[in-house]
């Protein structure tokens, strides 16, 4: 009968290499009853207990089982647990989780009562964060909970840390750039080519380095597109290069990096968002303070300046005349507005506005600072179709560009094909960043035909040596003649050299490789007959105000519905999406929708609402319990799998998973549920270019409804039958997303002339 610090002891001396809140947790997990100090039964304690050594024992099931049931045996050597045989009808698995344990009475009882609301009730959500009180919960599962908060809270406060950090060193990087460019120390005329590395790229969670021994040439006027798939090192490398921690970037360089996530400092939450944008001009912000230090210093009684300080007064006056620093709010007003910021948000604080408007002024201010080197990561997330078409053409035909660099991360493979002249490549199958002097698409193009005439060369290759290894290893079958045997030699060195040949090959075209595209397969309720949801002369107008957000909505929706909303931010699009699904009451008009179908929604921030600590495969057994047996394990697994979600994946920490894995979680979550009708905000803001494409496959081949709200232009072109813009008080039809993209795009050329 061991103890529970028996059992840490136990767990401590045999899972060596698990970290302290992993082995306190699968101390706490073992007991079938921790008062009579029984452990589980033996295949039970190694079901649970295999996913969590996965990266301990380097994926080898084999060892990890061995460990589990060392522990077992190690436990059950002083447990007074009843034999097995007499166990296991009572038995009952519990999910999987790296920081939660059992599921509660009450939280049964809670998704219990949501199945049957989710049968019942037409307009359905999945809804990804779920409180349940913890009443009824026992001291095991409370202690849980307190170690998961405490582990939360370490990993936010870490995460927290980690950006403050890094925020300090960009900031330094510019202040330092700026200072030798006003010094004189930085040459003011044109930027010279960049050279950087050679560099090693480190992985931030640990591991393998993520590029090995790169080099980069940036050239002035250039617009590189950075691609490769997710978790393969984009964003880290934007950031290290920025924060100067790689590549060896001159201090003089100025640069300014856009993340997905603006952290702000305390002061800079209180700003509008035209101050953030015009304090990005650093050398503006130098010349102003020391314009009025001199001024102070000229103004205090007593003192006279010396003729030194007087003409150092009259250079700064001069340097604000030449750069205009008055004229910078209108200019910062201006260049908020072309990039969509309403009227309504300028006068608000940077704390009072959502992460999409934030993130969109914080690009704002980036092209207002103008540095030698721009690197934005996925700026598009944010931006309306109008926007992005905006930045696109600001980027490649501005004159301000064309004498500097810019690096650019985004998923929207038009964009990079309008904004960007050359490509530079992440391999994480050879960990090697590659140049490519073309634009995404002829890129793609070429890398599939260099891919097909390799597959052709291996294929001819391999039928070449079999024939070699054929005759050479026949034996004497067509006789033993000293010129047979040396016959023989010839063909097996030749047989040789191929292989020899196939390793060269391999190491010069190791670029090529790639992790192959995953699966997305999104499980469907099936069609039903007649609309799904529809609206008759329906408006909507919030409370308090006069005039409607939007009226005279006519619409219809049924299982071969792929309806897309475009629009600006705040014009609508989410408040429709509510009252098509019934979660907003219409202030006129007729909203109808089939009691009978099941509807789930994925919204913009999906992948931000898993528990880092917690596994996919914990997070699918949280959501849907079942009947705790394993056979409903099982089927979450491929469940997941089938999404996309791998088994290495299912029993990792969502923490140390991409964006975009991540998402692929989310959207088993939803698929889950067989839906009839499918809701999709934003679904493509954490997925690589491929996985876009993925999932265009995965919603034409859905057997229910679609409507998608995106600004992922090929994405939208792919999947959507029917385009509506939210905007204006009006949802209007259009005729196709390609009419809606050439109408703005003229628009756009008339403002530009």
């Amino acid at each position: 009968m061991p103890t529970l610090d028996e059992a840490r002891a136990h767990c401590a001396a045999i899972l060596a290499g698990l970290d302290d809140d992993t082995l306190e947790y699968v101390a706490g997990a073992v007991f079938d009853d921790e008062d009579a100090g029984t452990v589980l039964p033996e295949d039970d304690l190694v079901d649970f207990l295999v996913p969590m050594l996965d990266e301990l024992c380097d994926g080898d099931e084999d060892a990890a089982r061995g460990k589990a049931k060392q522990l077992w045996a190690a436990l059950a050597s002083g447990s007074d647990a009843a034999p097995e045989e007499t166990k296991l009808a009572d038995v009952r698995r519990a999910p999987i989780s790296l920081g939660k344990g059992p599921t509660t009475a009450l939280e049964a009882k809670v998704l219990r009562e949501q199945e049957e609301l989710r049968k019942g009730v037409a307009a359905v959500e999945i809804v990804y964060d779920r409180s349940v009180g913890d009443d009824g919960e026992s001291a095991a599962a409370r202690k849980d909970a307190e170690r998961l908060a405490a582990r939360r809270a370490y990993l936010a406060n870490e995460a927290a840390r980690q950006s403050a950090e890094l925020a300090a060193e960009l900031e330094e990087a510019r202040v330092v750039a700026a200072r030798s460019r006003l010094s004189g120390e930085a040459s003011g005329s044109r930027l010279a080519a960049i050279e950087l590395g050679p560099f090693q790229l480190p992985n931030p969670g640990g591991g393998a380095d993520l590029i090995e021994n790169a080099c980069m040439i940036l050239v002035p006027g250039h617009r590189y597109g950075l691609i490769g798939r997710n978790g393969k090192g984009k964003s880290t490398l934007l950031k290290f290069l920025a924060s100067r921690r790689v590549g060896n970037l001159d201090p003089c360089t100025s640069v300014h990096y856009v993340s997905q996530e603006l952290h702000l400092t305390p002061e800079q939450e209180e700003w509008r968002p035209a101050a953030l944008v015009v304090e990005a001009d650093v050398e503006r912000r130098l010349l102003l303070a020391e314009s009025a230090e001199l001024a102070a210093k000229a103004e205090a009684k007593g003192y006279a300046p010396g003729a030194g300080e007087e003409k150092r007064r009259l250079d700064v006056e001069d340097a604000l005349i030449q750069m205009d620093a008055a004229g910078a709010p209108g200019r910062a007003s201006a260049l908020l507005h072309n990039l969509g910021f309403p009227e309504a948000l300028m006068d608000r604080p940077m704390r009072a506005l959502s992460g999409g408007w934030r993130v969109r002024a914080a690009l704002a201010a980036a092209l207002f600072a103008k540095p030698d080197v721009l690197l934005l990561d996925e700026p598009t997330n944010h931006l309306s179709i109008a926007a992005v078409l905006w930045l696109a053409r600001e980027l490649s035909s501005s004159s301000t560009w064309q004498s500097r660099v810019v690096v650019v991360v985004s998923h929207d493979r038009h964009f990079l094909d309008a904004a960007t002249t050359d490509s530079l490549h992440i391999s994480g199958a050879a960990r090697k960043l590659t140049p490519h002097r073309m634009c995404y698409s002829a890129w793609a193009a070429k890398r599939e035909e260099q891919q097909k005439a390799l597959q052709k060369r291996a294929q001819l290759r391999n039928e070449k040596k079999s024939k070699l290894e054929a005759y050479a290893g026949h034996g004497f079958k067509y006789g033993g003649s000293s010129s047979q045997i040396n016959m023989m030699q010839r063909k097996a060195n030749e047989a040789a050299k191929l292989d020899e040949e196939a390793a060269a090959e391999a190491a010069e075209t190791a670029d090529l490789a790639e992790d192959a595209e995953l699966p997305l397969n999104l499980a469907a309720g099936g069609k039903l007959r007649g609309p799904i949801a529809r609206l008759e002369g329906v408006a909507f107008r919030y409370p308090g105000v006069d005039a409607d957000l939007f009226a005279n909505v006519d619409m219809s929706l049924d299982s071969d519905s792929r309806v897309c909303l475009l629009g600006e931010n705040g014009d609508g699009k989410t408040t429709l999406v509510k009252v098509m699904l019934g979660h907003l009451a219409p202030t006129e008009g007729l909203v109808t929708v089939d009691r009978g179908a099941r509807v789930a929604l994925v919204n913009q921030h999906h992948a931000d609402q898993l528990a880092y600590d917690k596994t996919p495969l914990a997070f699918m057994l949280d959501k849907f319990p079942g009947d705790g047996s394993l056979q409903h394990e099982q089927d979450l697994r491929s469940h997941l799998a089938g999404c996309g979600v791998m088994a290495a994946q299912q029993s990792t920490p969502s923490g140390a998973l991409s964006g975009g894995q991540r998402s692929r979680v989310a959207l088993a979550a939803v698929s889950y549920a067989r839906p009839h009708l499918l809701v999709l905000d934003e679904p493509t803001n954490n997925l690589d270019l491929e996985a876009v494409a993925a999932l265009a496959d995965a919603v034409e081949a859905f057997q229910g409804g679609v409507v998608l709200v995106s600004h992922d232009q090929f994405f939208v072109q792919r999947v959507a039958r029917e385009v509506f813009v939210v905007g204006k008080g009006a949802v209007t039809k259009q005729e196709s997303f390609e009419a809606y993209r050439n109408a703005m795009a003229k628009k756009l050329a008339k403002q530009s002339s």
